[in-house]
């Protein structure tokens, strides 16, 4: 079981999600995530042009189950922290993110949980999960980098209507006892990251 933000989110069985994207403003864009009946399960907002870039993963209600923030104001690399409700506290932090590599053309984010024990060298430590691509184009991937799992993918393409205003939908997989808000998450960080190229 991958339990990132809760195992609440973690359904036994393959679950598909649609994922509608919606610019709000120059400034704000907004996800909504839907079943395939439509119901309603997650909405994701906040600023996307702010210092920080802080988003917040809300569950259908409006409660926020977790923050997304850029670590930093200014770095060559996108790093994000992830923190339980609207937390910013060490203690709550549930995952971070960064790109493994500067000069890539294709979006790739390394995804750490906190350590049990604290480290010296950061650097040398192996990442606990691994996204690769983009949704366009139905690239995009999440596994567990030891064993090579599939966690997660985007199985239907987006429409390119809506592209230019920042208008478009896509359908993700994911794979049973994965947390669905934890693949969301990383979802949102990587049209962030790869909207700023």
């Amino acid at each position: 079981m991958v339990s990132v933000v809760g195992e609440m989110f973690c359904n036994p069985y393959t679950t598909e999600l649609v994922v509608r994207r919606q610019r709000e403003s120059l400034k704000r864009d907004r996800f909504d995530v839907f079943d395939l009946s439509g119901n309603l399960i997650f909405t994701v907002d906040g600023g996307t042009w702010n210092i920080r870039r802080k988003r917040t993963l809300r569950d259908a209600s409006g409660i926020p189950l977790l923050s997304m923030r850029t670590k930093g104001i200014i770095t060559m690399r996108y790093k994000w922290e992830v923190y339980k409700g609207e937390s910013t506290e060490s203690e709550d932090l549930l995952f971070s993110v960064r790109e493994p590599n500067l000069f890539s053309f294709k979006t790739s984010l390394d995804v750490s949980l906190p350590p049990q024990q604290p480290s010296t060298d950061i650097s040398s430590i192996e990442p606990d999960f691994r996204t690769s691509g983009r949704y366009i184009g139905s690239s995009f991937k999440l596994f567990e980098p030891i064993h090579n799992t599939l966690l997660a993918e985007v199985v239907h393409d987006f429409s390119w209507g809506g592209l230019i205003i920042g208008n478009y939908s896509f359908k993700v997989r994911v794979n049973p006892y994965v947390d669905i808000a934890f693949v969301i998450a990383l979802l949102v960080i990587a049209d962030d990251t790869s909207n700023l190229r």
